[in-house]
């Protein structure tokens, strides 16, 4: 094999590009100012002035900056920070630390959001379709299992005919008093079919009978209950301070 050592190569008139028309391979680092045309094989180091439109397969890139005119597709990536628009085409999936919308709000065309947790609106919530919500059907009558956890709904329907007064008790799991912030409030629904025997005069929350100051609509408790139908008892419950409540309360009959 023959060894040819020189410094420079020129073309024959001084100036014009030299061809290699058969190719050429380089065993080590080859340093250029510029690159037009197809890249591939493994190129490392630093890449300056790539032009043309080679399509490049690498394992990472790290960078300061960089400007996609296209779409992006990857996976498995731990942060996203846009400042523009996001789009997720086959959803949206959040499995820790929820969803913080500053400004903007979130505009979902179709499919729907699920939240298995508590959704909270610091702004308000538009909602521009029907809002569906939940009722807790009990097959008894409150009298004989009178408290109402609302970690099973807001609404709860007892559907066994009342045979006496009853006291409700409000409560979650974790305690109405823990979950609301002074100034904060809940509405409660509870219905029930009174059958000439059953009304509600008062109830409690978390268990206590204290510390809560009741406003009934009409100025004064049910003292009797309706002979049919039922009864739909609606209680705004507003957190005033550490383990008191005023609560906005209504009794209203419905028979067929």
């Amino acid at each position: 094999m023959s060894e040819i050592r020189v410094n420079t190569i020129k073309s024959e008139d001084g100036a014009s590009p030299v061809s290699f028309n058969k190719g050429i391979t380089v065993s080590g680092v080859a340093t250029a100012t510029s690159f037009s045309g197809a890249l591939t094989g493994n190129v490392t180091g630093t890449a300056t002035g790539l032009s043309g439109t080679p399509d490049i397969t690498v394992r990472n890139i790290t960078g300061v900056a960089a400007t996609f005119s296209g779409a992006l597709s990857y996976e498995d990536v731990v942060n996203v920070d846009s400042v523009g628009i996001v789009t997720a085409r086959s959803g949206l999936r959040v499995t820790a630390g929820g969803v913080n919308v500053t400004a903007g709000g979130v505009h979902v065309v179709g499919g729907g959001v699920t939240v298995a947790g508590i959704a909270t609106f610091h702004n308000g919530a538009d909602f521009n379709a029907i809002l569906i919500e939940n009722v807790n059907i009990v097959a008894n009558k409150l009298s004989a299992v009178p408290n109402i956890n609302i970690d099973n709904g807001m609404a709860h329907y007892y559907t066994t005919n009342e045979t006496t007064t009853a006291n409700p008790n409000v409560f979650s799991t974790v305690g109405i008093n823990t979950e609301l912030a002074t100034g904060e409030t809940i509405a409660v629904s509870v219905l029930s079919k009174p059958n000439g025997a059953g009304y509600f005069p008062r109830f409690s929350i978390d268990d206590k009978l204290t510390g809560i100051t009741t406003y009934w609509n009409g100025g004064s408790a049910p003292s009797e209950a309706g002979a049919s139908g039922v009864d739909v008892n609606s209680y705004q419950i507003i957190k005033t301070g550490d383990g008191t409540f005023d609560v906005l309360a209504n009794t209203s009959n419905f028979a067929a």
